[in-house]
């Protein structure tokens, strides 16, 4: 447990060091953004090579540098929806055609299974971390969303950890993560939809010029904050199934007692594309 919290204080203070100063100068979000896909890449492919070998690390890592796609729109000076449009047209072109690759260069079923493993994994990189290049880059006082993708999962964690911890008596998932209860999860995911509201409250309503009502604006922040919560979850969720899958505990080994960085980031994943698709809508209402 020493170790643990070890690790964890010193992976906390090394997230902050590297996302604190994208809010002063944006651009500085991809020296975050590039490490994490580097790691995520390498510990995915690692992983799922275990029960498809005929994933590319070389075609795997390029599908991965589409997510920095969106980084051209900000040297262009375009938008965000024509950067993240850039991303996602791109990325399912390279997916379809990598997809197909396996198969085809090999006679052999399971190849396809290769193929397909490998897209996945294409998009379930470059996806969230498109969406942090978007939110950073693009998108006005897009840093704080980014701030909320990142942390929203880890706010939902340590609630869900103490009410479970409390309360927890109905296993939700027992196949998949034993200890995980529904009490843990709704109470993880009414603090996070709290706190979210306070958020937006008080810190981005007098950031955003608000064009609806204020307890219209702070109701529909609480939503975002219960799916953001609920989002993390079930990327935990998913992650932790192809762990069982590959027959792995962790992705990876370079923060004893936590993993890789997979296995921190395996919620965030799925939180920072719901995170810009908040910034979007905010966008509409303020």
């Amino acid at each position: 447990m020493k170790q643990r919290v070890i690790t964890g204080a010193i992976f906390t203070v090394v997230v902050m060091a590297l996302v604190v100063p994208a809010y002063f100068y944006p651009i500085t979000v991809l020296l975050f953004t590039a490490i994490v896909t580097c790691f995520a890449i390498y510990e995915m492919v690692k992983a799922v090579r275990l029960k498809a070998k005929d994933v590319s690390p070389v075609l795997t890592f390029l599908g991965g540098v589409l997510g920095f796609l969106p980084v051209i729109t900000y040297l262009c000076n375009g938008t965000a929806a024509e950067g993240f449009t850039l991303y996602a047209l791109s990325t399912l072109t390279y997916c379809f055609i990598t997809a197909m690759l396996p198969p085809i260069a090999k006679e052999d079923p399971e190849a396809v299974h290769s193929g397909l493993a490998q897209s996945l994994i294409i998009i379930y990189v470059s996806f969230p971390i498109a969406s942090a290049n978007t939110m950073a880059l693009l998108i006005p006082n897009g840093w704080y969303y980014f701030v909320i993708g990142l942390f929203a999962p880890w706010i939902s964690d340590v609630f869900a950890y103490f009410t479970g911890v409390c309360f927890g008596k109905h296993k939700i998932v027992p196949h998949i993560s034993p200890k995980k209860t529904w009490e843990g999860c709704i109470g993880g995911a009414v603090f996070c939809s709290i706190l979210t509201a306070v958020f937006f409250a008080f810190v981005m309503s007098s950031i955003i010029e608000v064009k609806v009502p204020f307890a219209a604006f702070v109701a529909l922040a609480a939503v975002f904050g219960f799916i953001l919560s609920v989002v993390s979850q079930l990327g935990d969720w998913i992650a932790s199934s192809i762990k069982r899958l590959v027959g792995i505990k962790d992705y990876g080994k370079l923060m004893p007692g936590h993993g890789g960085v997979m296995d921190r980031f395996d919620s965030a994943f799925y939180t920072l594309p719901v995170a810009l698709g908040l910034a979007f809508i905010m966008g509409m209402v303020a």
